[in-house]
């Protein structure tokens, strides 16, 4: 990381923080656009027209439990074996600034890693400790949503809470045994000292870091100070989830618990990839032809994706990107955390 201790990370002036809003508006809408056209603009108009806007508060409390979720891995992470104490008001300030950064960050989720990092580094944490902790903090949320996803996946195969497609199924099925059995060979104790040991170049050394991620999160969840943040990025993507539930509400589309959990991480697996603006066009896609899969006619799939994509994205966008902006004040607070703690 390039980024030391005394370094603050750089925050666009407020034309490109507007442009960069603007793209990602000017991306959603042309993807939107195209979807729309393929489903019939008639049809989207009538789904748009008699869509209950009542689900929306559902929509809005919802996110609110889900960031308010995130904030405390963010503060479980910071404080595990001696770190400094935060206040939950100023690990919910940690959170919005990165996800401010994913908003305006060409590399989407690497800015937001970036700033968290940062944060940890003004708590006085090591480099090496303050890097662990936020790739460890990291595998950890998308630990839980690897599980959520894997558990729909089996239960719409049985048919039990609803039914996909074995297109759909298979994937996650696979892959996300794969990827815990992989995990948890790295991480025994035999190995991950010397998997974990500084090495020369970039691939090595990157790969060393992420099985100490993984380390991390399987010390964590190995003690009784672990539950706490393992519910909580549990909790995280349940809000997105309920989120994305009352936006098909919104339409009149009701799904099965495990079609909606899949189609979600089947669309949501879109933002992990390295795609600008945090996704923006890609996600809205993705999980919109993702619910077609499980039987969601296109037109009301993609309202109610706009309805969850509103709330879930663009709503907090202006508290995050203020929260980007007031970044020195809370690498402040954090320095005095760690001064008492």
């Amino acid at each position: 990381m390039s980024t030391t201790h005394d370094e603050q990370p750089r925050v666009p002036g407020g034309w490109r923080v507007a442009l960069g809003v603007l793209a990602m508006l000017l991306v959603a809408v042309g993807v939107g656009g195209l979807i729309a056209k393929a489903a019939g603009f008639g049809h989207v108009r009538d789904a748009t027209e008699d869509a209950d806007s009542s689900w929306f508060v559902v929509c809005f409390l919802a996110e609110v439990v889900s960031f308010g979720a995130y904030a405390l891995v963010v503060q479980d992470a910071l404080r595990w074996r001696g770190g400094p104490t935060a206040s939950y008001g100023l690990s919910l300030h940690v959170t919005l600034a990165s996800l401010g950064a994913t908003r305006i960050v060409a590399a989407a989720g690497a800015g937001g890693l970036a700033v968290t990092y940062w944060c940890f580094r003004r708590a006085r944490l090591t480099f090496e400790d303050a890097f662990v902790r936020v790739l460890g903090l990291n595998t950890l949320v998308y630990f839980a949503f690897g599980v959520g996803a894997w558990i729909a996946a089996l239960l719409a195969l049985l048919h039990i809470r609803g039914e996909a497609p074995l297109g759909l199924t298979l994937p996650w099925l696979v892959a996300i045994p794969v990827c815990l059995v992989a995990a948890r060979y790295v991480t025994a104790p035999a190995r991950v000292e010397r998997l974990t040991h500084p090495s020369a170049g970039i691939l090595r050394r990157g790969l060393s870091y992420a099985i100490a991620g993984a380390a991390w999160v399987r010390d964590l969840l190995g003690e009784d100070a672990g539950r706490r943040p393992a519910s909580a990025a549990t909790a995280y993507w349940a809000g997105d989830i309920v989120c994305l539930w009352a936006g098909l509400q919104s339409v009149g589309v009701s799904l099965p618990v495990a079609e909606l959990v899949l189609a979600y991480a089947t669309g949501y697996a879109a933002m992990v990839l390295p795609l600008p603006f945090a996704g923006v066009g890609g996600v809205d896609a993705a999980m919109t032809f993702a619910l077609t899969a499980v039987g969601v006619p296109l037109a009301p799939a993609l309202v109610g994706v706009a309805v969850y994509r509103l709330f879930g994205f663009w709503v907090p966008t202006i508290p995050a990107l203020a929260a980007l902006v007031l970044l020195p004040r809370a690498g402040r607070e954090l320095e005095a955390a760690a001064a008492t703690s």
